[in-house]
């Protein structure tokens, strides 16, 4: 049986989402522990690390994911650099001070309301514009649709494995599609 394609998006003319200062943080300096070609790196593409202001553009969010991915996962290929360094970005950002208040809920609440709050968790990153839609695949997985340009679904999908790790699940995120316009993710656990 063939899978419908990903739904077509409209652009609206939202203003380019900022990314708090907590995310670069728990990727790039406690996911990351950048060594100091990392860090002057990251600093020419506009993140200091000693030195963060509030937020950034989505841009230099962008540009530094693609700098970690080529100076740290350089032997990777792309789904597998990208996956871990979604990986890194959960693990980081629970150590931070924001990332704690909602790292202490994910063995309380389950896989399940972890993936439902999904949302929330993508808007608490600095990403209120995405497009969320879910549905049940049966009691232990659900099926994510994330309209999102910007993010690579593997680290969309290493980030999340983390979290449900947290939660005391095993999970299997497998991207099953994508287009320009998103990705679809299935979660199982």
């Amino acid at each position: 049986m063939e899978s419908p394609s990903l739904p077509a998006r409209t652009p609206s003319p939202v203003a380019q989402p900022r990314i708090p200062s907590s995310v670069f943080e728990g990727l790039f300096v406690r996911g990351l522990e950048p060594n100091s070609q990392l860090a002057r790196a990251l600093e020419t593409e506009g993140y200091d690390p000693r030195c963060p202001e509030v937020d950034y553009p989505l841009q230099v969010w962008k540009r530094c994911v693609a700098l970690a991915r080529d100076l740290v996962c350089g032997e990777l290929g792309d789904a597998d650099a990208y996956r871990l360094l979604g990986r890194k970005l959960t693990t980081g950002f629970a150590e931070t001070l924001v990332g704690r208040v909602a790292a202490v809920a994910l063995p309380m609440i389950g896989p399940a309301r972890v993936v439902e709050r999904l949302p929330r968790y993508l808007a608490m990153m600095g990403r209120q514009d995405l497009e969320v839609q879910m549905v049940s695949v049966g009691e232990r997985a659900r099926r994510v649709t994330i309209l999102d340009i910007h993010n690579r679904p593997e680290f969309i999908a290493g980030a999340l494995e983390v979290a449900l790790e947290r939660a005391h699940a095993q999970p299997l995120v497998t991207v099953e599609d994508r287009s320009p316009q998103g990705f679809r993710l299935l979660i199982r656990w």
